[in-house]
């Protein structure tokens, strides 16, 4: 998420019309929640309601806009309500039996 911010800053609002548009649709307010953790993090920086990729790492990455959509919004989902980003569901949602021996 913080990689579309690196060369395209803009609001929570604007990230989630993105990638609504793209057919991911996104709450502006739970994009907001994720963003503002980015930001403690120091991933990411706002001022005036716009965000910014500040993580130099980022630096290198070469993927194109609609690529990095196409992530965040393939890798997006719900548990409880709560949104997550992640390539795995949580075990609480995961389709795989119980463990066991």
């Amino acid at each position: 998420m913080a990689l579309l911010l690196k060369d395209k800053p803009r609001t929570a609002a604007r990230l989630a019309a993105a990638l609504t548009e793209k057919g991911y649709p996104t709450d502006p307010q739970t994009m907001e929640k994720s963003l503002a953790r980015l930001t403690k993090r120091g991933i990411v920086s706002v001022s005036d309601g716009v965000y910014r990729c500040i993580c130099e790492k980022l630096d290198a990455s070469h993927y194109s806009e609609s690529q990095l959509l196409d992530l965040v919004g393939m890798t997006q989902g719900t548990v409880n309500g709560t949104a997550f980003y992640t390539t795995t569901p949580p075990p609480s949602v995961s389709s795989r039996g119980p463990g066991g021996s």
